[in-house]
């Protein structure tokens, strides 16, 4: 089964919750018990130290180390004074926490006396009750550790030999001189605690891994919560998207998403404007249909139209005739190549030669091409060219073509009596040319709309003296294969001024 995409996040995020959460429960047990031991060696040097001074006490008053050697209770019963005092009951053999400690014996003290024979008890006169012990006082808490620690206490005289303890030499770290009136009569050593062996210390640390258990599994369950509601909230704009790019496929370009923040929203707001580009290219394309319908319906309504005039004899078959027939056909196969142009521009299979050529010979052949139509029409034309060479790679077909729409444009829509003028000037890495024209000119409104397909600027034009609409569209597809640009602009003149910019090439041979 496949998994939906918000069920990979639910994974992915539970996933990762629960590696961080093992992971830093994992190093923060190790840490906590690392450094409790940590801690719990310290206070027992602590211990220790109380534990060297009771000693130093018991060498100023015996004056040597044999009674321990002897003896070892006594080196409990010292060991446990010292731990007593630190609020620690020794362990091992020694009395227990809460019981006066007997002093240690001296050397010259006597030896302990047989006890007397006690006399008969009705000798003595009747013994009034006994009171009551007082209360005992309530020992000091207990400080953690030094459960253990006699079995961890080595006591060296100077030689080194061993006095007392049980503790391991060779893992001994802490040393605690035993100083008597400012001579060191020895050394007091503690083997460190390696790990936790105090039940009450275990039981702690086993209580503290619980709560920290319970404290990430709530952290995980929060989590997972979060996780769930953020990916509600991620996934609920991408399937407002997802409906509508199958709206979009099923030919609905009027389908619209909301747009709100961050990356989700610029995605809404681009899908939006595809849906809107998708709509206008609809639009256009039912225009496009419709205007190349009226476009060839007209030519061909008038062939229709004087045919029959013909066959029925209304109208005279005369070579007159026949011209009319022939303008009729030619407009139709002019409208039928230029559409078949913008054909092979839009798949990308019109074919162009590129090769070096001179931009001021073209834009001279132009001129030359249509001054006789430009005079029957009363128009004057200018052409202002630098005295230099134009060089430029180009296809000289096609850019003739380019002037040649561009100068019929300008005769066509300026008034007798006006001028058309070309002017061309060097830029830094292009060549400029500018086509200007005298009344009547373009409204700006209109402007950028010129270049598109079967456009007019005034529809109240005949199609005999406005053309198709097809000229400036093919000019557009001529210039952008020539890595140029095109723009519209109104003249100086009054009229219209189409601007054309060229890459500059190198110089003919």
């Amino acid at each position: 089964m496949r998994l939906r995409l918000w069920h990979q996040l639910f994974l992915l995020n539970a996933l990762l919750v629960v590696a961080a959460l093992a992971g830093v429960l994992l190093v923060q047990q190790q840490a906590f018990r690392r450094g409790l031991v940590d801690y719990l060696n310290a206070l027992d040097r602590q211990r220790a130290t109380a534990v060297a001074g009771v000693l130093a006490r018991h060498y100023r008053d015996v004056g040597n180390w044999e009674s321990l050697r002897q003896r070892p209770r006594v080196w409990l019963a010292l060991v446990g004074a010292g731990l007593e005092r630190e609020g620690i009951a020794p362990g091992g053999d020694g009395p227990p926490a809460g019981e006066e400690q007997p002093p240690p014996p001296r050397a010259d003290d006597p030896p302990p006396r047989a006890p007397e024979r006690l006399a008969p008890q009705d000798d003595f006169p009747p013994r009034r009750p006994a009171r009551p012990p007082p209360p005992a006082e309530r020992p000091p808490p207990r400080r953690p550790g030094g459960m253990d620690l006699p079995a961890r206490l080595i006591l060296l005289d100077l030689q080194g030999a061993h006095v007392g303890g049980g503790g391991v030499l060779e893992h001994a770290d802490f040393d605690v001189p035993i100083d008597v009136d400012g001579r060191v009569v020895g050394h007091l050593k503690l083997t460190p605690l390696p790990r936790l062996r105090g039940e009450e210390d275990v039981a702690f640390v086993r209580h503290q891994t619980g709560i920290a258990a319970a404290a990430g599994g709530v952290a995980l369950v929060l989590a997972l919560l979060a996780s769930v509601a953020l990916g509600a909230r991620l996934l609920r704009p991408l399937q407002h998207v997802t409906d509508g790019a199958r709206r979009l496929a099923a030919g609905d370009f009027t389908a619209r998403v909301a747009a709100g923040d961050g990356e989700i929203g610029a995605l809404a707001h681009d899908f939006n404007r595809l849906a809107l580009a998708l709509d206008q290219a609809s639009q256009a394309r039912r225009q496009w249909i419709a205007d190349i319908s009226h476009e060839l319906r007209t030519p061909l309504a008038i062939l229709r139209g004087e045919i029959h005039a013909l066959e029925d004899g209304i109208r005279p078959y005369t070579p007159a005739a026949i011209a009319s027939l022939r303008v009729e056909t030619e407009r139709l196969g002019a409208l039928i190549d230029d559409l078949y142009q913008l054909a092979l521009a839009d798949v990308g299979a019109l074919a162009y030669r590129l090769e070096p050529l001179d931009l001021g010979e073209l834009l001279r052949d132009a001129a030359a091409g249509h001054a006789a139509l430009l005079r029957e029409r009363g128009l004057d034309l200018q052409l202002h060219l630098p005295d230099e060479a134009m060089p430029i790679e180009g296809d000289a077909q096609r850019l003739s073509q380019l002037w040649d729409n561009l100068l019929a444009n300008a005769a066509r829509y300026s008034d007798a009596g006006g001028c058309v003028r070309v002017q061309a000037q060097r830029l830094r890495a292009s060549w400029l040319i500018h086509v200007d024209d005298t009344p009547p000119g373009v409204a700006e409104a209109d402007l950028p709309h010129l270049f598109e397909r079967l456009f007019r600027s005034d529809t109240s034009r005949s199609r005999s003296s406005g053309g198709a609409g097809l000229g400036l569209a093919i000019c557009k597809s001529i210039v952008a294969a020539h890595a140029g640009s095109i723009v519209a602009a109104p003249s100086p003149l009054g009229g219209l001024r189409i601007s054309v910019e060229l890459p500059s090439g190198r110089a003919c041979a």
